[in-house]
């Protein structure tokens, strides 16, 4: 099996992480990219990889890069997404992948027309315990599953200038942590919410510093 090339694009703390457990598991970080090329080297040196790059642009016209990894900020990762499959490039995306369906529809359109694969990187469906609660719910031990309830929040100073709080940045409760309940919940629905209600309560920035949903699905017996 060929071993696969990544390109890493934002170069923050997760980006670090990914990087040490890629490597972990015989993966090969082979560029770097940023917007500085200073952090580009030094996230090259600490991690040993051959390439960095002072422009997300200069790493996705690499053609030995295989496979892309996004770990920007998600208001960017449309853009980001977009060109790296513009570049024939396989693309791994933080969550939340797209800020709304419509930019979903269309890297998921262009990935298949151009036989690519995109992920988001969504890590609890790869933690042993949600596979374990799968595997008890499938094989009926708690009986027929009819509700999930799942609450889930972090604590963040509220810093007007941060981006959690920018609606220009797609900031708010339900892009940041509540991708993780959201994806809970749907993780053990066994098909395509058809009713969706929702409920917010607004920060002064506009963005939603709380954030409720309920899903609901056609009952199967």
């Amino acid at each position: 099996m060929k071993s696969l090339n990544w390109g890493i694009i934002g170069l923050g703390a997760i980006a670090s992480d990914f990087a040490k457990a890629l490597i972990e598991v015989n993966g090969t970080v082979y560029a770097a990219g940023s917007r500085s090329l200073d952090k580009a080297k030094a996230f090259a040196k600490e991690h040993h990889v051959e390439k960095a790059y002072g422009s997300y642009e200069e790493l996705l016209q690499d053609e030995n890069v295989d496979i892309v990894y996004i770990a920007t900020p998600h208001s960017n990762h449309y853009e980001y997404m977009m060109k790296s499959l513009q570049h024939h490039k396989h693309v791994l995306c933080e969550k939340a992948i797209t800020v709304n369906a419509r930019q979903l529809k269309e890297i998921i359109d262009i990935a298949k027309e151009k036989q690519l694969i995109v992920s988001e990187a969504m890590t609890i469906y790869h933690m042993p315990l949600y596979k374990k609660l799968r595997e008890i719910v499938k094989e009926g031990r708690i009986g027929p599953l009819k509700m999930v309830q799942v609450s889930f929040g972090t604590r963040k100073p509220y810093d007007v200038t941060n981006r959690f709080f920018n609606k220009e940045l797609a900031g708010g409760a339900l892009l940041d942590t509540g991708a993780y309940a959201l994806a809970f919940a749907r993780y053990f629905l066994t098909s395509q919410p058809n009713e969706i209600l929702s409920t917010a309560k607004p920060a002064d920035t506009g963005v939603d510093e709380q954030s409720g949903m309920i899903l609901k699905n056609t009952t199967t017996k």
